[in-house]
């Protein structure tokens, strides 16, 4: 795992509330409100801006992505995750989703720090994406690291869609028990259902 770009500054009045213990039923209050946590608004897999609330609206988890271009094991694990986000629309799309399986929402916190990559990067994935300018300019980027303990990328911390609890720090190695469908896991293919 790689990191770099995260920087340590001094907690704000502000920001107070966002630092917790690293235990992960701490982690989150509850009903958290996702605008709070990521902004009021996304960027689509297209690269339009919409509202916050209303993309996650429904959603049984949100993942968010820790990653960036420059990092080559975030490079080989984003079409992994992508294949699994794409394999797991396809399923709810054909109508034979069990009950209990709910929509997933990814979202992209970049720790790159130039625009362009982000932007490269950015459009390899189908899911949404903090807005490059919200990453800094709101201090997204070193909030939620802090917040969530990322220490090394690639990182998916999941949490649940209407709570915001944290549901598992360890997403990367737990995603193919959130997503379901037919898609690659790396080596062979895996089929969930």
């Amino acid at each position: 795992m790689y990191l770099r770009g995260l920087h340590s500054a001094r907690p704000r009045p502000a920001l107070a509330l966002l630092h917790f213990s690293t235990r992960a039923s701490s982690l989150s209050p509850p009903a958290m409100k996702f605008e709070e946590l990521v902004g009021p608004t996304l960027l689509n897999g297209e690269g339009v801006e919409v509202p916050t609330s209303e993309a996650l609206q429904g959603k049984k988890h949100v993942m968010l992505y820790f990653s960036a271009h420059w990092c080559p094991p975030c490079r080989r694990f984003t079409p992994l995750l992508a294949d699994a986000y794409s394999a797991h629309k396809e399923y709810l799309a054909g109508g034979d989703a069990e009950d209990d399986v709910g929509e997933i929402e990814v979202i992209f916190v970049s720790l790159d720090s130039v625009k362009s990559e982000y932007d490269q990067y950015r459009g390899t994935m189908p899911w949404l994406s903090v807005p490059y300018a919200n990453l800094h300019k709101l201090r997204i980027k070193d909030t939620l690291s802090g917040k969530y303990s990322v220490r090394g990328i690639p990182a998916l911390i999941v949490l649940d869609g209407e709570s915001g609890e944290v549901v598992t720090m360890n997403g990367r190695g737990e995603y193919a028990n959130y997503f379901k469908g037919e898609y690659s896991s790396g080596s062979s293919m895996c089929s969930v259902s």
